[in-house]
């Protein structure tokens, strides 16, 4: 009998239209069961109390203007710097101007194509350590799938673009401060909406505080290993320990370099690691879909671990986890301030409006989506994508201030989706309902348990 195809509506949105106080207190909560039902039919909601303009949109034309068109008037500062700076100063995904550009260069060449592929090993074994984790449990027990997948990126993050100056205790010290930092960053959101000082207390702020401290402490200690042992200057610490402001000269300074260090710690992998769940949930809760991943996986490799050579004849994987970012986008909002008078979809917006994109949204938008919970991979087949928007589909946003490592990503989650498919076989618990929870990135609420089998041939 052919499994059901549609995913659980969870949270289930608001009927109607929120107040825009009620709209922020419920985003503390979470922000996706804030967004009504007509924010899915929609092109742009707009807010306009208590002196304060709040403009979402949904319309990919005008995401492209705010975006790419004209983003000199969209600004992620000063939101991304309340919300992100006492954790990441002023590293890549902070800085603006010309500091930024600087950063973007100076990492770029780590995040090319042909750079990308060598890490292809890596991500392969990071997957065969969860593999020999859930073998020495019995079959179809309950693994932690969320916890699983956020250690195989923090452990491909280490072999990689880090160099190797990752040691155990630091990874669980950035899994254990990294999810109390994101647990309590809806109150700066919330805050930053309504204009209030970045200093306004909230609860959670002295948790916060502390968990950006025991981050930057391990990106110290970080800095201080690679310093001692050395390694290749390419690595990405090997660039930033290297690198001489354009402008003056100088190298850049500690406080720089650790800022970068905390970014990539806690964007290269967070992001990654939500998407495998996200994905693997899906497979469990479709069967069907699962085994058809595996054939290919299986028709394409055999027996062998999963390398370079197979990564482009594994079409239906790479669907697949399209489709799962599609309906859970790992990173499920940005947000803009309007640096200057502005118009967006006929709505005048004054300078220091608020500009929020739902992308959680916009890949549900029902005039932009067929039966928009239906799990249909065929939507990324290469005809179906060509007429898209650019901007109908952004897993990784869009424009100059897309993710850096939006190839890395989706290479890794290739990889690691492939080599666990093929060893291990996935299946919904009864009673397991994931609720999709924002906080930064889109994590399942409670986390996400899966049975897993491992397979023998």
């Amino acid at each position: 009998m052919a499994m059901p195809e549609t995913i659980p509506l969870l949270p289930v949105p608001p009927k109607r239209r929120l107040s825009f106080p009620l709209l922020i207190l419920k985003t503390i909560s979470n922000p996706i069961a804030s967004w009504s039902q007509d924010f899915y039919d929609e092109p742009v909601v707009f807010y306009r109390s208590l002196g304060i303009e709040t403009l979402y949109v949904m319309d990919p034309a005008l995401i492209q203007t705010i975006l790419l068109d004209d983003s000199d008037s969209f600004s992620k500062n000063p939101p991304h710097e309340e919300i992100l700076g006492g954790l990441g100063g002023k590293g890549l995904l902070i800085a603006e101007g010309e500091a930024w550009r600087w950063q973007r260069r100076l990492a770029a060449p780590l995040f090319s194509p042909p750079e990308v592929a060598r890490f292809v090993p890596a991500f392969a074994a990071a997957a065969s350590t969860v593999l020999q984790r859930w073998s020495k449990a019995m079959p179809g027990s309950s693994q932690p799938i969320d916890r699983d997948m956020t250690r195989a990126t923090l452990q491909v993050l280490q072999d990689t673009v880090l160099g190797g100056s990752l040691c155990e205790d630091d990874r669980r010290a950035v899994e254990r401060f990294g999810t109390a930092f994101l647990a309590h960053t809806v109150w700066k959101i919330a805050f930053s909406s309504l204009g209030l000082p970045r200093w306004t207390p909230h609860p959670g702020a002295l948790s916060m505080a502390r968990a950006s401290s025991e981050l930057r402490r391990v990106a110290q200690r970080v800095l201080d290993r690679r310093r001692q042992d050395g390694g290749e200057a390419a690595d990405l610490l090997g660039r930033l320990v290297t690198a001489r402001d354009p402008s003056t000269g100088s190298s850049m300074p500690d406080s720089l370099i650790i800022d970068n260090v905390v970014t990539f710690l806690m964007a290269g992998h967070e992001t990654t690691a939500q998407a495998l769940t996200w994905t693997l949930y899906l497979l469990a809760l479709m069967p069907e879909w699962q085994e058809r991943a595996r054939e290919e996986v299986l028709c394409v490799a055999g027996d062998e671990q999963i390398g370079s050579q197979h990564v482009a004849r594994l079409g239906l994987l790479e669907q697949i986890f399209q489709e799962a970012m599609r309906l859970y986008p790992p990173a499920p909002a940005l947000v803009r301030v309007t640096s200057k008078a502005a118009s967006v979809g006929g709505i005048d917006l004054k300078a220091g409006a608020n500009v929020l994109i739902p992308i959680y949204v916009v890949h549900r938008h029902r005039h932009l989506w067929p039966e928009p919970l239906r799990f249909d991979p065929s939507r990324f087949a290469p005809e179906a994508a060509a007429g898209r928007h650019r901007c109908a589909y952004m897993p990784f946003g869009a424009g100059p201030r897309t993710c850096i490592g939006g190839a890395f990503a989706m290479l890794e989650g290739k990889v690691m989706l492939a080599s666990l498919l093929a060893r291990a076989r996935f299946e919904l618990p009864q009673g397991e309902r994931p609720v999709p929870f924002s906080r930064i990135t889109l994590r399942p609420k409670q986390g996400l348990r899966l049975k897993v089998t491992l397979l023998t041939y």
